[in-house]
């Protein structure tokens, strides 16, 4: 062998070879080590983004499920929905709104039997209730619901409709926000709103939580990628599906061809795909952490939101102990006026401000949360909990009683603050909070602007109206409730010229309850509509048969916040033929303090309708000239707390006779009420009161009683007419 190729040899056996050996092992150690790192990272980003696609799917329910309760949790949606539903109400906040299909496609209402109220899908009316579209998924929803009817309560879950889209569905009772408006008593009706899963929604969901090529596939059974898609029965309905990303295996590409190049690049290739892998794992829990914080904070505030103070609270009534437990709630007082008056923006300016604020006075003694548009709630939980509660919520109401300075406007909002502690074994979390709002309500009653604790009375009391409410919504059902009628004379001739028509309740066990106490009971509860409408109705039957005097009928300010009022009370007034000139309506200043547009409105439309409008009761309120002067009425009725005494005391028959005066300086018809002397008589007769009322001349009587005073009264002459009852 020549010396050559014995070089050429060795060089090949004892470099060469072990050189290339080196080299091709280390290529296929790193080509091996580079492969199996890059199915870890590919794995760690399919677990992340599997994650982030169940996060996804939650935030859609949960956006579902808050859009919900905005218009399930609504007193004007509790007025609308409950009893005949107000189809102008129903047509503009959710036929219109599936129109444009922001939050939900679909909106359905059961009533108390599960029978659908109505039905719209795409801003049109919808073929099918939401049982015979959803099926038996959404009777385990509703079925879920039936195990509690006295708070709010809303299911979401994804299923099928009958024409075999994917839907997320929410399904809650509706409630008002406030205790002026009766809640629902038994089965509440609910409210199901539904939002198909097209291209566009799950793009977004897509976007939102930064995957891929997300979409929706149909096949339950879908072997890629994917989040399955459960209906509340257990049933597979589907898949959320993503395009397959690979991290890992496009790091190894971009970094092979220069390891293959030099070996000396190999431990940073390492280190750079270490990076790779470290910065997608940081990516993904970074996305997780803050999934879990959007899932338990507010996101206008920061607050921790109702989820988190439930949870909180719920851990805190547990753990008991010997430390005291305590539950601040708060409700903003006038937020609704700003919010009306300047907008939602400026509105959730303020609340951001506020919030601010709170948490300053609030921090580190306690669970501060926002659990609700203008409501947050304090969680105390240590050993001063009990006067730390009472100093907490004083601050609180102090700091909102200074003007709050907010884009050149300054706004003046309060707090009514009520507080709860946990002075007994046994209660639940879910109690205690109920407490504290109801405790805020009482502060709310109180005038606002206060603090008050709860206490078993107010329960007690809000049960005792509540079994009135029941009891007199039963008489109402049964006609249990009767109409007497007062007469009012003529101040000329002295004969019956109207008869003011009186409701009385006789109950089988209280005996006569007061009209005072049931009217307010009415009104607190729902019921005034209702009631308001009874007495006209019956009024006006007994009213055909008397031509010879005109009806006068007391209207209650529910009645006039009523929009469609006027409607009724034309309808009314067809119904049962009485002429609208023989119609007189009474009014008190209430109605003109509280909301002076739409008396108004209603009083100009019923002059238009032939009716006569009468201020009742002037004298007890506010009694303002330029109501007096702003409003056309035809007749102004004096109270009797005015009257009284008109015949002995100087004083105040110089008051009477001066605002007869000014009623008729107006030209306003005057009317005197609880005249109970000939000399009461005689002297608003010489003042110049056009009808007179009293015990003097009658006092209240059945219909039959006021028809025999009709004809008596013209069997006899003008002279004989004024005789004391």
């Amino acid at each position: 062998m020549s010396l050559i190729p014995r070089s050429t040899f060795r060089f090949a056996l004892r470099i060469a070879l072990p050189v290339l050996l080196v080299l091709a092992g280390s290529i296929v150690f790193m080509i091996v080590a580079l492969t199996e790192m890059a199915g870890e990272v590919d794995q760690i980003d399919a677990v992340a983004t599997e994650r982030s696609a169940e996060a996804s799917l939650q935030a859609l329910l949960k956006r579902l499920r808050d859009a919900h309760g905005d218009y399930a949790v609504w007193d004007d949606a509790a007025v609308a929905l409950y009893g005949k539903v107000d189809t102008e109400f129903a047509t503009r906040n959710f036929k219109e709104s599936t129109r444009s299909a922001v939050f939900f496609d679909a909106a359905y209402l059961l009533d108390e039997n599960g029978q659908h109220l109505f039905a719209y899908r795409h801003g049109g009316v919808a073929p099918r209730g939401p049982l015979e579209e959803f099926g038996s998924p959404l009777q385990v929803m509703m079925t879920a619901l039936a195990r509690n009817y006295t708070e709010y309560d809303a299911q979401a879950g994804i299923m099928k409709d009958r024409s075999g889209a994917i839907a997320a569905v929410a399904v809650g009772s509706i409630y008002p926000t406030t205790r002026g408006v009766e809640r629902a008593v038994g089965r509440p009706r609910l409210l199901v709103l539904a939002h198909t899963l097209d291209d566009r929604s799950i793009r977004r969901m897509g976007a939102d939580f930064a995957i891929e090529g997300m979409s929706l596939s149909f096949d339950p059974n879908f072997d890629g990628q994917h989040v399955q898609l459960v209906d509340p029965t257990g049933k597979k309905v589907g898949a959320l599906t993503w395009q397959y990303n690979s991290p890992g295996n496009e790091a190894f590409q971009r970094v092979a061809p220069v390891a293959y190049v030099t070996l000396g690049l190999i431990g940073l290739t390492i280190l750079f795909l270490l990076g790779i892998g470290y910065a997608n794992l940081v990516s993904a829990r970074r996305r997780e952490h803050q999934a879990v914080y959007d899932a338990h904070h507010d996101s206008l505030t920061g607050l921790p939101n109702r989820a988190a103070l439930t949870k909180g609270l719920d851990v805190a009534v547990r753990r008991g102990g010997t430390e005291a437990l305590a539950v601040v709630f708060l409700d903003l007082d006038g937020f609704k006026e700003v919010n009306d008056s300047y907008g939602h923006d400026t509105g959730d300016r303020l609340l951001e401000r506020v919030a601010r604020g709170f948490k300053a006075i609030c921090a580190h003694k306690g669970l501060l949360a926002r659990v609700g548009g203008d409501e947050f709630a304090l969680v105390l939980d240590s050993p001063d909990a009990v006067s730390a509660a009472e100093e907490i919520a004083n601050r609180l109401v102090q700091f909102l009683h200074a003007p709050i300075h907010l884009d050149g406007r300054v706004l003046t909002v309060g707090t009514s603050v009520g507080i709860a502690f946990a002075d007994e074994g046994g209660i639940s979390a879910e109690e205690l909070l109920r407490r504290a709002d109801v405790a805020m309500y009482q502060a709310k009653e109180l005038g606002r602007s206060r603090v008050a604790l709860y206490d078993r009375s107010i329960d007690a009391e809000k049960l005792e109206r509540r079994l009135l409410a029941d009891d007199l919504r039963i008489a109402l059902k049964g006609n249990a409730l009767k109409i007497v009628y007062q007469p009012i004379y003529d101040a000329a001739t002295l004969r019956p010229a109207l008869v003011e028509a009186l409701l009385r309740w006789q109950h089988p066990v209280r005996g006569a309850v007061p009209p005072d106490l049931f009217i307010s009971v009415a009104e607190e509860m729902g019921l005034m509509d209702e009631l308001g409408t009874w007495v006209l109705r019956h009024a006006c039957l007994d009213a055909v048969a008397w031509p010879q005097v005109r009806l006068a009928v007391n209207v209650s300010a529910v009645q006039f916040r009523n929009p469609g009022f006027d409607r009724i009370l034309a309808s009314i007034l067809s119904e049962t033929g009485l002429p609208a000139a023989r119609l007189e309506v009474e009014m008190t200043e209430t109605n003109l303090v509280s909301y002076p547009d739409r008396a108004q409105h209603i009083v100009a439309v019923l002059r238009v309708l032939g009716v006569t409008v009468a201020l009742d009761d002037f004298g007890t309120g506010y009694s303002s000239i330029g109501y007096l002067r702003r409003f056309a009425f035809d007749k102004l009725k004096i109270d009797r707390s005015l009257v009284h005494g008109v015949s002995v005391d100087p004083e105040t028959r110089r008051l009477c006779e001066a605002t007869v005066a000014l009623g008729l300086a107006l030209d306003l018809a005057v009317t005197a009420e609880g005249l109970e002397t000939e000399a009461d008589v005689e002297i608003m007769r010489a003042a110049g009161c056009s009808h007179l009322q009293g015990y003097y001349f009658a006092r209240p009587m059945t219909a039959a009683a006021v028809t025999e005073l009709i004809a008596q009264a013209e069997a006899e002459p003008v002279a004989e007419a004024l005789q004391p009852a």
